[in-house]
């Protein structure tokens, strides 16, 4: 522990918390903070292997290859041990160890095995997939209905210590839903299973069907963890949880809602790890992030971030926020959710059922003295009064709306009852993007397919003689794609758009003075990113075209 101190992995107030904890529980102080999400997998395997002066274990380079039977070994031991044997190495068994300090779990595998054994320190998430994979547990062999009752009663009420059935499920889903970078997990009663989806780069595929008798179990664990009602079966409940993956925490935003087979749940995975919020990170053209930047910068004004649901909007403006890191303007924001914290944003939830709306939040917000203020997202009519008369009274007003490209945020506005002098007055710019799936390392370059002939036909552009087409491999699952991309468009107003505005002029007026001003469409940045291999034409035209 001194060594975990020394090296600042973590705090001496954490450590003296795992101290205390590990006192009780009888496990070592670092698997407590491992567990915690205090220390993470790396972290843990790399401080073992120093103790234990042995090589990390990579899975990749060096499977599990040996048949416990064949060393005389029961499968239940290793798992219980958290061993996996490798393979043979010069007359010794390689083994990967969870804790290759653990001297009575290496004598008992010396024991039963009569061999001397080479250890390699195996980060914990990595040899559980591994293992479960190579090894998966038998299915439970049938039970008396009561019996399954009395089951499925236990898992309701088990706690995160708990080895209940649903408690087990959940936890191997999640891992594996971090391990394919899916943002979102689908819990779907059904008359006679559970399907379990996961949304992968923005496509749902199915990842697992069990038991009905499951579906109870599953959903009470993860109304357990996200602090809900567990006697609410007929009403929708909304909640947060943090799960621990790799040693590391990860925020989960928890839907659940009734259905004639049971509830649903859908899990939004909030990783920021995966995300970075640095608009030079996000895959935004130059010119766009450049415009965002100075719409940042700003001392006051009205800036908007439009695209549908699932578009990135929120993303965009989390790492709008990030620029005032450091800065020493106030930064205020009311969302709905709060999806990321930040240290140097004060953030605030919005509640109806107890009058806290957008509206009321934004008036509250007047009175606090800030200089930059998010709002989640524009909705109604009182929304959209307040954030421009913000913008109007000295302050910088960021905020996302509903509307079909970044042009049509002004109309859109108007809708909700803002006059036209008042944007003129309070108007920044806006952005608008969608998300596109990105291509992986395995695309080849060939000639343009037909319907890329034809798309470039129907929509009046040049087709580039040379397209990356998408193939599939191991790294992608066999899609093709890995990750996604924004494609977006954005302008900055000056003073002629702006009079455009106040004087009511017509759509195509404001979108020439837009042109002239720089803004090029959704779909030119999509047929850049396509030209330069990052993702298809196809892509692009679904994501434009809706």
């Amino acid at each position: 522990m001194a060594q975990l101190e020394s090296e600042l992995l973590v705090d001496a107030a954490a450590v003296g918390r795992a101290r205390r904890v590990a006192e009780r529980t009888g496990q070592p102080v670092e698997q407590v903070l491992n567990q915690l999400g205090i220390l993470s997998d790396d972290a843990l395997a790399h401080l073992y292997a120093s103790f234990a002066q042995c090589e990390i274990w990579e899975p990749g380079a060096r499977p599990i290859s040996i048949d416990p039977e064949h060393i005389g070994v029961a499968i239940e031991f290793l798992r219980r041990a958290r061993l996996a044997p490798l393979d043979e190495e010069r007359g010794w068994l390689v083994v990967a160890a969870c804790d290759p300090l653990d001297e009575e779990a290496i004598q008992g595998l010396v024991f039963a095995t009569g061999r001397r054994v080479k250890l390699l320190a195996a980060r914990p998430g990595e040899w559980r997939r591994a293992f479960d994979r190579t090894f998966p547990e038998d299915a439970p062999e049938p039970v008396a209905v009561d019996e399954r009752r009395i089951e499925r009663d236990l898992d309701q009420v088990s706690d995160g210590a708990g080895e209940g059935q649903g408690s087990r499920l959940v936890s191997s889903v999640f891992e594996a839903a971090i391990a394919a970078r899916a943002s979102d997990i689908h819990f779907e009663p059904r008359r006679n299973d559970l399907r379990i989806r996961l949304r992968i780069d923005g496509q749902l595929s199915d990842y697992r069907v069990v038991s009905a008798d499951l579906a109870a179990p599953a959903v009470s664990r993860i109304k357990v963890i996200a602090n809900l009602n567990l006697g609410e079966r007929r009403l929708p409940q909304d909640g947060r949880a943090t799960f621990v993956v790799g040693g590391r925490p990860v925020d989960v935003r928890v839907a659940t809602a009734p259905t004639v087979f049971g509830e649903t749940a859908v899990l939004r995975i909030l990783d920021r790890k995966a995300v970075a919020l640095d608009l030079d990170a996000l895959g935004l053209a130059p010119a766009v992030a450049e415009d965002m930047r100075r719409a940042a910068r700003a001392p006051h004004g009205l800036f908007l971030v439009t695209g549908p649901t699932g578009s990135g909007k929120t993303t965009t403006l989390y790492a709008l926020l990030a620029t005032f890191n450091g800065s020493p303007r106030k930064v205020m924001s009311v969302e709905d959710p709060v999806e990321y914290h930040f240290d140097h944003v004060s953030q605030t939830q919005v509640m109806p059922a107890i009058g806290l709306t957008f509206a009321s939040a934004l008036r509250s917000f007047l009175r606090q003295d800030p200089d930059v203020i998010l709002v989640g997202e524009i909705r109604d009519a009182e929304t959209a009064a307040v954030a421009v008369q913000a913008a109007m009274t000295g302050h910088l007003v960021l905020a996302s709306v509903h509307a079909n490209d970044a042009l049509a945020v002004l109309p859109r506005l108007q809708d909700l009852g803002v006059e036209p002098y008042q944007l003129a007055a309070a108007f920044r710019g806006a952005a608008a993007q969608r998300l596109v799936r990105r291509l992986c390392e395995c695309a080849q370059v060939g000639a343009p397919e037909p319907a890329d002939a034809a798309l470039a036909r129907r929509r009046g552009f040049d087709l580039p003689a040379r397209l990356h087409k998408p193939v599939g491999c191991v790294r992608c699952g066999g899609t093709g794609f890995q990750g996604r991309l924004p494609i977006a468009e954005a302008f900055l107003a000056d003073e002629t758009l702006l009079r455009c505005i106040a004087e009511g002029r017509s759509r195509q007026d404001i979108a020439e003075e837009a042109r002239r001003l720089g803004l090029r469409s959704m779909l030119a940045d999509g047929l850049d990113k396509a030209a330069e291999g990052l993702t298809t034409l196809a892509e692009t035209a679904a994501a434009v075209d809706g």
